[in-house]
């Protein structure tokens, strides 16, 4: 069976061009791998959805679809006959047993259908060159005037419930914030109320630069009863003076005298929440990487799983030496190393 592609953007079937726009921006926000980083399908309907909007925004392939319940690369929605229809045509079985020839140069209608089957790099992205988030309104110059959304109004003549526009807030957060996770207040003046309105937002522990946390209803108020947008959080994480973090590992260049990296021995290293006792191998090499198990950054909403920390070994070279090091060194020297 095909998909149903409106069913997956939420709209019907009459929906224009803009409501087909508007749905997939809104759904693609919704399931976007920046807001769902814990679950291990959300790029399976981000995926569907890109390939629901790169059906119905063409409007030969929607004719298509509309008309016969072709979807472009499902095999199981059309056939074509070895040796082609009447004509030097080709044959299409719709879901329902019926079949349908047309020619490779065109079809009733005008639909090309060369160009439905064909083009498969372009409906796989969906996205027409989008940017999900960052074309939202910020919440305090859509809040702080009167009047609210930046939208163009509904058509007064279609009184159909209509959802909120969704809305964003920059918030940038401290490395520390990240790892431990927490709450933070914000507050904005409603412009149809005129009432300073406040929220809380759970930072969640272990999140990502540039991840979005969503907050349902928070938006912009619908139109004709429609339910309000939501509101997009972007996280923006400050840099650390010590430590680099690569998803949820951490990275540390850590200095050691030659003699240890040497001879091997035991050293201390400042972990982000303690200081670690850490075992160097003999004979280690500048720019090796010793791996700490388990003292990265915590995975997303866990309290117990986490990344690594690696402990780059930079060997330092002395500036200056006694007259005893010196000596040392040169025995060392004089015996080949």
């Amino acid at each position: 069976m095909a998909k149903d592609y409106y069913k997956i953007l939420g709209i019907d079937k009459n929906a224009s061009k803009e409501e087909i726009k508007r749905a997939f921006r809104k759904m693609a926000r919704k399931y976007h791998p920046d807001v769902n980083p814990d679950e291990a399908k959300s790029g399976e309907k981000f995926k569907v959805i890109n390939e629901a909007y790169g059906i119905l925004n063409d409007d030969k392939k929607r004719e298509m679809y509309d008309k016969f319940g072709v979807v472009e690369g499902d095999p199981s929605s059309y056939q074509q006959r070895s040796g082609g229809a009447p004509g030097g045509g080709q044959a299409y079985r719709s879901p329902d047993g019926t079949t349908y020839y047309y020619s490779t140069s065109g079809a009733p209608g005008g639909v090309d259908f060369s160009e439905i089957f064909g083009n498969h790099k372009n409906s796989q992205s969906g996205s027409g060159g989008f940017d999900f988030f960052n074309d939202l309104g910020d919440i305090f110059d859509v809040f702080s005037n009167r009047g609210g959304s930046t939208r163009a109004r509904s058509n007064p003549f279609r009184n159909v419930p209509r959802e909120g526009d969704d809305l964003r807030y920059d918030m940038e957060i401290s490395f520390m914030e990240a790892f431990n996770g927490g709450e933070r207040r914000i507050q904005y003046k409603d412009s149809v109320t005129g009432q300073t309105q406040k929220l809380k937002v759970r930072i969640p522990r272990g999140v990502r630069d540039d991840q979005k946390l969503r907050l349902k209803g928070k938006g912009m108020p619908g139109e004709n009863g429609g339910a309000p947008g939501d509101l997009y959080i972007s996280v923006h994480v400050k840099k650390h003076p010590v430590f680099e973090r690569k998803d949820d590992d951490l990275y540390v260049v850590q200095e050691v005298p030659f003699t240890l990296a040497a001879l091997g021995g035991k050293m201390q290293v400042s972990g982000i929440e303690k200081t670690l006792n850490v075992t160097v191998p003999k004979g280690t090499h500048d720019s090796s990487v010793l791996r700490l198990k388990n003292q990265g950054f915590y995975k997303i909403n866990s309290n117990d799983e986490r990344g690594n920390l690696l402990v780059q070994i930079k060997i330092k070279v002395p500036n200056k030496l006694n007259k005893t090091q010196k000596e040392l060194l040169d025995k060392l020297k004089q015996a080949g190393l």
